[in-house]
């Protein structure tokens, strides 16, 4: 074999390397789509302990790390609907409990929203680690009314109001930004 030739051969098999990692890769970030959904998940529904819990944040935090801009919002997209969700079913079983399990319920939601805060910003790669700044109406036509105030609106305020006031008798500090506007 000539000079060439093995310049060649060696050209040839550091491309089918390089080929072969990007494909690697590009097909890892596929699959941290859904480990990171799932996880999520599980953090949200409080599947997991304390430390487990934290390592688990920071595993979607590496997740997020690793996708493109396309992977990235469809995980943000999905804790989105998800926390949306978790938040609603925790108002509709505060209410349906009994009196006396209600502040069981509040303890396990409390944990839900500081996991929430936490992945709010795992999931958020431009995050700076202060709560988001509320958005102003552009002009004095985009600000919202004042209409009639629903039943779900008013039972949503009811359970915000009693979630507050437990994390404060417990002393835990939550991102209240998460729980929408008041």
């Amino acid at each position: 074999m000539t000079t060439r030739q093995k310049t060649l051969a060696a050209s040839v098999l550091g491309l089918l390397l390089a080929a072969g990692g990007l494909s690697w890769f590009f097909m890892r970030t596929k699959g941290l789509v859904d480990e990171t959904l799932s996880l999520q998940t599980r953090l949200l529904a409080g599947e997991l302990k304390a430390r487990d819990r934290r390592s688990g944040v920071a595993q979607v935090t590496r997740n997020i790390d690793k996708m493109d801009r396309v992977d990235t919002k469809k995980v943000r997209d999905a804790f989105t609907a998800e926390w949306r969700r978790f938040q609603q079913q925790g108002v509709d079983d505060y209410f349906a409990a009994d009196e006396a399990d209600r502040e069981a319920l509040l303890d396990h939601d409390i944990d839900q929203v500081v996991t929430a805060g936490e992945l709010w910003f795992a999931t958020n790669p431009r995050s700076n680690g202060l709560a988001p700044r509320p958005r102003k109406p552009k002009n004095a036509a985009a600000k919202p009314e004042k209409t009639k105030v629903t039943q779900a609106a008013q039972l949503l305020d009811i359970y915000q109001t009693k979630l507050l006031a437990r994390a404060e008798k417990r002393g835990v500090t939550l991102p209240d930004w998460l729980l929408g506007p008041r």
